[in-house]
């Protein structure tokens, strides 16, 4: 088969291959190259091959150990501190609830609360009462709400926590008028850990129809006018249930 001469790219000395071959190799510099075609005929038999030099294994390391191992060392950094990152999560996580499970009471009955526990239900609350006032219109909170009954109420696994808030509101414009409705807000699940149930009081919610201090202008708040009408509603909707009042 003939063979094809070319100058080496590196060094300039003649080399020679094939058409078969698919690499070559100078003997002067050592250097190894891939052997390319062009499909172009018009070009003489030499012109269309292309020698392209050969990077070997040694000289890829180099380039990028040299070029970019402080970036790739950087980067397997950040990957490692995340997966410990994470695996310490898991472990914190998991210890945390081990310990809530082994160390939490469903509140059942009025006894087991504390004083700071009704502390921390009624500042909940009233924080809860305060952001509720979108609807009131010409009307603002007076004073601070006052808890007038609780209300606990298990059955199974459950509970719930109704605290009941006698709520002062007055006109702005009009100071005569004022109204005092009573606002019972709902905790679900409530548990105590430590002697404590601050905890999972969570959000809370305001569970009342609307009462209307002005129909025309649509000013209400969520609340009883009545503790009756209250205390009825819940043996309605919790009927079947163990209740205890306070």
């Amino acid at each position: 088969m003939k063979l094809i001469e070319k100058e080496c790219p590196n060094c300039g000395a003649s080399l020679s291959f094939t058409e078969k071959d698919k690499s070559c190799r100078c003997e002067y510099c050592k250097k190894e190259f891939e052997i390319e075609r062009d499909s172009d005929k018009a070009k003489s038999l030499v012109d269309q091959f292309d020698l392209t030099p050969i990077k070997s294994a040694a000289k890829v390391f180099s380039i990028f150990t040299i070029g970019s191992f402080i970036t790739s060392f950087i980067i397997f950094l950040v990957v490692a501190a995340i997966i410990i990152t994470v695996i310490l999560s898991i472990i914190n996580s998991t210890s945390k609830q081990s310990i809530f499970n082994d160390n939490t009471t469903l509140i059942t009955e009025e006894e087991e609360l504390s004083s700071k526990d009704f502390d921390a239900i009624d500042l909940n609350s009233k924080i809860i009462i305060m952001k509720s006032n979108d609807t009131l219109g010409d009307y603002s909170l007076k004073g601070t709400p006052k808890r007038e009954k609780i209300y606990i109420i298990s059955k199974d696994n459950t509970n719930t926590i109704i605290s009941v808030y006698n709520t002062t509101y007055q006109n702005f414009f009009e100071p005569d008028h004022i109204y005092n409705i009573y606002i019972p807000v709902t905790y679900e699940d409530v548990k105590s850990k430590n002697n404590s149930i601050a905890f999972s009081l969570g959000k809370g919610t305001i569970d009342a129809p609307e009462y209307y201090f002005n129909l025309e202008h649509s000013d209400y708040a969520y609340g009883y006018q009545e503790l009756d009408a209250l205390n009825t509603d819940i043996l309605n909707k919790y009927n079947g249930y163990k209740i205890e009042e306070k």
